[in-house]
């Protein structure tokens, strides 16, 4: 004899999924209707902590008894309809494959979805669906409303009000995401981060112009790791939001250093579209330069990618001229790339232009290449921008370059990325004997070269 369901006394609902003994007799009329899969179905409402605040405890409660209702109206009549949690909900039923299951459940949440009222008020219910599917008495309903539940977990994480599938691998990735994120979220807590700094120097003049901090990592178990090793993992989480920031902390404290040992070195930041995209960004930046009030206007400076630029132009251009204002310039990289246009440029106040080093390197022997370089230089003279080239990787690449009228360049050519310690001297060096010679000011601008000038 099947053990009779627990009810919710909210809801009306079920308060426990079914017993195995329950099961089996179900399996066996989803069998002979057709349907030879067990679909575990949770429901989760998505953003009702805030619909509780906003209707009170008694509006919440009526919610949920509202989506109760609905989850039962439109579910299969023979499938369980279980309240198992404080706004989650399970749905255990027959199906004959996953684009049938996805049928009922797109009809089942359009329906949850419709607008209701409680006291005037209108409200709207999302959810997002996790599913496990499996075959019969496969396996156990517990382990398939833990499988559903994860797939709400990640569904939450790309936005929610979506129905997403449990699948193995994909889970098993999804978990290594998080174990990786965790990870990375326990280096930035042990300091395990670190920068190192590229020189950027004026070809003809023989100087050193400024440098771009470059992160790393300190990995425990597998060494020192490039960016495009974990950036990857955290873009579209927050905490890149938190690397960047750590970045402008720890450039602006070497820039002190620097400046205390008597050497003013500009620094530039690579920062990513979602950390840019934070409502107290400039507040944070702020917050950031006046902690260190001798550091002269343009010790700091930012890089954004030129596809970011572009997809947001009204509110990236806001966020550039207020940097402005707090005296920190701004340089658009990966310049050429296929994004931007004259009518874009015009409206954003970038400072510099770093023009993407897939051009540079072949400017030796590729005529587009050139002419591409050529361009740009033209394009960021019209616009009273100053160009940097980026993958300057030999000696001939910088006479390429001096040639076409750009002066700043940065590459391993010049120098690769090197601890804070190395950099005084190498400076040192390279400002004694630049490869390129040492023309001057004079001799750049009279070949309408552009000599660079940090700051505002």
């Amino acid at each position: 004899m099947p053990h009779p369901l627990l009810l919710d006394p909210l809801t009306g609902l079920a308060g426990e999924i079914p017993s195995d003994d329950t099961l089996r007799g179900a399996l066996e009329t989803w069998a002979r209707a057709g349907f030879p899969l067990v679909a575990m179905c949770c429901v989760d409402l998505d953003e009702f902590r805030e619909i509780g605040e906003q209707l009170g405890h008694d509006g919440g409660d009526a919610m949920l008894q509202e989506a109760a209702r609905r989850l039962r109206a439109a579910a299969p009549a023979d499938a369980f309809v279980v309240r198992t949690g404080g706004d989650e909900f399970s749905i255990v039923m027959g199906t004959a494959d996953e684009r049938h299951c996805r049928d009922l459940l797109d009809h089942l949440v359009a329906q949850l979805t419709q607008p209701c009222s409680f006291k005037d008020q209108t409200i709207r219910l999302e959810a997002t669906v996790g599913v496990s599917l499996a075959g019969g008495a496969e396996q156990p309903l517990e382990l398939m409303l833990r499988q559903a539940r994860h797939a709400v977990f990640f569904g939450k994480r790309e936005g929610g009000g979506r129905v997403r599938f449990f699948d193995a691998q994909a889970a098993r990735v999804d978990q290594q995401v998080l174990w990786e994120r965790r990870r990375i979220e326990g280096g930035l807590l042990h300091s395990e981060f670190f920068l190192l700094y590229q020189p950027k120097v004026d070809m003809r003049s023989g100087t050193v112009v400024g440098v771009e901090a470059l992160v790393r990592w300190q990995h425990p178990h597998r060494g020192v790791l490039q960016p495009w090793e974990f950036v990857p993992l955290i873009e579209d989480h927050e905490l890149v939001e938190h690397l960047g920031d750590w970045a402008i902390g720890a450039a602006l404290h070497q820039a002190n250093d620097w400046a205390e040992a008597g050497r003013d070195i500009s620094i530039s930041v690579n920062i990513g579209p979602r950390h840019m995209a934070r409502l107290d960004f400039l507040e944070r930046l702020a917050f950031h330069l006046s902690q260190w009030p001798l550091l002269h206007a343009g010790s700091l400076e930012l890089e954004i990618l030129e596809s970011t630029a572009i997809n947001e132009l009204a509110k990236i251009a806001d966020l550039v001229a207020g940097c402005q204002l707090l005296g920190v310039p701004v340089t658009m990289d990966d310049f050429g790339t296929g994004y931007a246009s004259l009518a874009y440029m015009r409206q954003l106040p970038v400072h510099a232009l770093k023009l993407d080093q897939s051009f540079v390197r072949g400017i030796l022997d590729n005529d587009e290449d050139r002419a591409i370089v050529a361009a740009v230089l033209m394009l960021a003279q019209s616009l009273g921008r100053t160009t940097i080239a980026e993958g300057v990787e030999t000696v001939e690449h910088g006479r390429a370059l001096l040639a076409l009228g750009c002066t700043l360049g940065q590459g391993y050519g010049i120098a690769k990325p090197m601890p804070a310690e190395a950099l005084l001297p190498w400076i040192a060096e390279f400002e004694r004997s630049p490869p390129w010679g040492r023309a001057g000011d004079a001799a750049a601008a009279a070949t309408g070269g552009q000599i660079y000038r940090s700051g505002m």
